[in-house]
């Protein structure tokens, strides 16, 4: 069992690359994705009580406010079909037989959600937005007194975490013994995306849900809440700030006498799960001890700013330990997590993460210039409640119905195949459609079978959800069918070749992507290079798509002063990591390679220089350079098959 001593040991390590990110992350990282200004911020109230968020643009060149405003994920609705009809649907269903005799009670429940503002609540916005500027600017001293003629430009740059970033809060459709959930799994990070649950319900669990929906309660028992993150610029600040990583180590021996944490889940101690006030606490004692150390000159910097900085910080050692747990029960917020996200209805709890935590140590003592303006990470909760929005459909006959099923009508089934999302955004760019054959055997007469193909034009049309419709006829084992899905490529190529027929289910067939995005961050220090004589550094990855061994190259380059480098692209899901080396590009010696090493589940790369470069005539040095000349000879060279082994792949 890990001690909290050791998982603060670990905590340096990626608190020290975290902040290194932060403070270094420039805006050529960021291209295509607009940055919000800290300071710029401007709440406003429609007349509906929607609150919206708005943030100005940062500008890059000056620290002036822009009067170009973005809004930060708002009004969680339900989806509606071109006809205004809500997509929505609760189904209570019966038969004659009582359950001894075969019989069935339950209900099908199954909505599309999505966020954003519409046309006329944007529309409003925009005008509250020019009336509260107008006002701010009376005061002569008003922070806001360039902004001109303030427009809204749309939603804000905002980023979910895979597997992190949704989750239904509900005592019923949680109770695996009373429910079956099937949802998209994310959050979307653009306004207007489609969110899909769907869940089958027992008499009992139908019941309860029934009476919050129907008996006028304040709130039903379904809750949803989005979580998102987004980057703020904080103004350049006249200060440092220094991390000693042997104080941490020493403080925390006064920290475990006070506080003692249990290994609740695992005796290795990489799955703990700490309460926000935990993680407040150890960050709180880093300080205190002066492990952490914020030297800001508050002669030349406002309060406010200085606070701030200190404040976000949290932000940071959060993502350096921990990720976030969006599998445990949802408990109240903290006042604490209230204070610093009042957003927020459900505390937060977070997963230890050692495998991040062991790979980011790298020093013991580093010293960061905050001279230059920050971007740091912030989340961002949304949430709904079902009650309210059951209050628009209860009388619509097409959402909300009772159903017998002994009715001959209902000898027909509903198949229905439903897109992940994560497969949506790859159509246009990895994928051109999605072509899905169903068969269903009968016992007497010929089999069912058919087919749909999804595309880009299907999904503007129809959305993520495709229907069959299967009739039963005489068949007596009308719960068995099968699919297989097979995806076209772009540049004509078709995944897979030959693919296998799946049993699939009533409630829902998943259309999963073969492929998943990963993005590979590559750092360097830039000084270190300089002095080493390397120009450039590039990472070359290999790694299994659609099958095939392919390549893509990070290079991180010493003269645009980017020390932090990202690479998205796509691999194979059922593969847990790639293989990776180093490519140096020295003034003199021209190219250095690295043999090639394998990388699991972990998405960062530092670019170290071996100590043994410092001799050219030493054997490391010599063996890149001769490496580094083959380089153009090897591209074709299989380089993930002495690897499958480590990274699992059949």
């Amino acid at each position: 069992m890990k001690t909290i001593k050791q998982h603060f040991k670990q905590w340096s390590s990626r608190v020290f690359l975290g902040w290194i990110f932060i403070c270094f992350l420039s805006m050529q990282t960021m291209q295509g994705q607009a940055i919000l200004d800290s300071q710029n911020r401007v709440d406003v109230t429609l007349d509906d009580g929607t609150i919206i968020v708005l943030y100005g643009k940062a500008k890059t060149r000056d620290q002036t406010f822009s009067s170009e405003y973005l809004y930060l994920p708002v009004n969680l609705h339900l989806s509606k079909r071109p006809d205004g009809t809500p997509e929505f649907l609760f189904l209570k269903y019966t038969t004659e037989e009582r359950a001894d005799a075969g019989g069935a009670q339950g209900a099908l429940m199954h909505f599309l959600m999505e966020w954003g503002l519409s046309d006329k609540q944007l529309k409003e916005a925009e005008t509250k937005l020019k009336q509260k500027i107008t006002k701010l600017n009376e005061n002569p001293r008003s922070k806001y007194r360039r902004v001109r003629n303030p427009v809204i430009l749309g939603a804000a740059d905002v980023k979910v975490e895979d597997g992190n970033s949704f989750r239904i809060i509900s005592s019923v459709l949680t109770d695996e013994g009373m429910a079956q959930v099937v949802a998209s799994g994310n959050a979307s990070p653009l306004p207007g995306s489609k969110i899909a649950v769907a869940a089958k319900l027992d008499k009992t669990a139908a019941q309860l849900l029934a009476a919050t929906f129907e008996k006028n309660r304040s709130i039903t028992d379904v809750s949803l809440e989005l979580s998102f993150k987004y980057d703020v610029l904080f103004p350049a600040v006249d200060g440092k700030i220094v991390i000693d990583w042997k104080k941490i180590e020493k403080s925390f021996e006064s920290f475990s006498s006070r506080y003692t944490h249990n290994d609740r889940d695992t005796k290795s101690g990489s799955d703990d799960r700490y309460t926000y006030n935990e993680v407040d606490s150890i960050y709180k004692s880093a300080i205190e001890s002066k492990a952490v150390i914020f030297e800001i000159d508050k002669n030349t910097t406002d309060d406010e700013t200085a606070d701030k900085i200190v404040e976000n910080f949290m932000n940071v050692f959060t993502e350096a330990l921990t990720d976030r747990d969006a599998t445990s029960p949802p408990t109240p917020p903290s006042d604490e997590e209230a204070a610093a996200r009042p957003n927020t209805r459900y505390g937060s709890r977070y997963v230890y993460n050692q495998t991040k935590a062991e790979t980011r140590f790298q020093r013991q003592r580093e010293v960061y210039n905050l001279k230059y303006r920050v971007a740091i990470p912030k989340h961002f909760p949304l949430t709904g409640n079902l009650g309210s929005w059951y209050d628009g459909v209860r009388d619509n006959p097409k959402c909300i119905s009772s159903v017998n099923l002994n009715d001959k009508f209902f000898q027909h089934r509903d198949i229905n195949l439903i897109l992940d999302l994560k497969a949506e955004d790859m159509f246009g760019t990895e994928v051109n459609y999605v072509t899905v054959n169903v068969r269903k055997r009968r016992n007497q007469g010929n089999d069912f079978q058919d087919q749909v193909t999804i595309d880009r034009d299907y999904l503007k049309e129809k959305g993520v959800r495709a229907a069959l419709t299967y009739a039963r006829g005489e068949d007596k084992n009308p719960d068995v069918f099968e699919y297989k899905m097979q995806w076209s490529l772009s540049g004509g190529y078709v995944y897979p070749e030959d693919p296998e027929w799946i049993v699939g289910d009533w409630e829902g067939v998943p259309l999963a992507a073969p492929v998943l995005p990963r993005t590979v961050e590559l750092e360097g220090d830039i000084d270190e290079l300089k002095d080493s004589d390397i120009v450039r550094v590039t990472a070359a990855i290999r790694y299994y798509k659609f099958g095939k061994e392919v390549e893509t190259n990070v290079p991180l380059t010493v003269s645009k002063q980017t020390p932090l480098v990202a690479e998205t692209f796509f691999t194979d899901k059922d593969t847990q990591g790639y293989a990776y080396r180093l490519i140096f590009t020295h003034k003199r010696e021209g190219k250095l390679a690295l043999p090639w090493e394998t990388k699991i589940n972990d998405n960062y790369i530092y670019a170290s220089i071996p100590e043994a470069f410092q001799d050219n005539e030493s054997e490391v040095f010599k063996e890149a350079k001769e490496a580094g000349k083959e380089i153009l000879d090897s591209v074709k060279d299989k380089v993930l098959d002495k690897f499958k082994d480590v990274l699992k792949v059949d």
